[in-house]
């Protein structure tokens, strides 16, 4: 799945767009989202998504902190012709519950400041990408695929 990002947060948008999907709910059990963002606004993906995080443990959403738990963030440590590879590892998906970043941060922050965020990171934006995982084996050990 490829998914681009269009328009404003959901704060600062001017009209939702009411027949299009939310990209980023997910129904399956595990999820690897690749977020490719330019060198230059890298930073300010990091900070949003450490806002991210802090919106979700305030959230007394149970479903946002389930969300949380099984939710991980990594980067590629080298720029890759300009840009840095960001992750999220989804190791246990919420499923139907959305994991767009700013989407989140509407619940938890002021509108003007999801907007001066999103202003920021979205310029920066040069592609996202989304794939199931399916277990094969698990080399710990035991017989375990998870």
């Amino acid at each position: 799945m490829i998914v681009l990002v269009t328009g404003g947060p959901p704060a600062i948008q001017q009209a939702p767009a009411a027949t299009q999907a939310d990209p980023l709910v997910f129904n399956s059990d595990r999820m690897l989202v690749v977020i490719r963002v330019a060198e230059a606004t890298a930073v300010d993906f990091e900070v949003t998504m450490g806002k991210v995080k802090e919106v979700l443990a305030k959230s007394d959403k149970p479903e946002r902190r389930r969300q949380a738990a099984g939710w991980k963030l990594l980067k590629s440590p080298e720029p890759q012709d300009g840009l840095i590879s960001f992750f999220f590892v989804l190791d246990k998906v919420e499923k139907g519950v959305s994991y767009d970043p700013f989407k989140i941060l509407g619940e938890g922050l002021p509108p003007d400041e999801v907007g001066a965020l999103f202003q920021k990171v979205v310029p920066g934006l040069k592609g996202i990408s989304a794939t199931p995982l399916a277990p094969i084996v698990s080399m710990g050990g035991g017989g375990s695929t998870n």
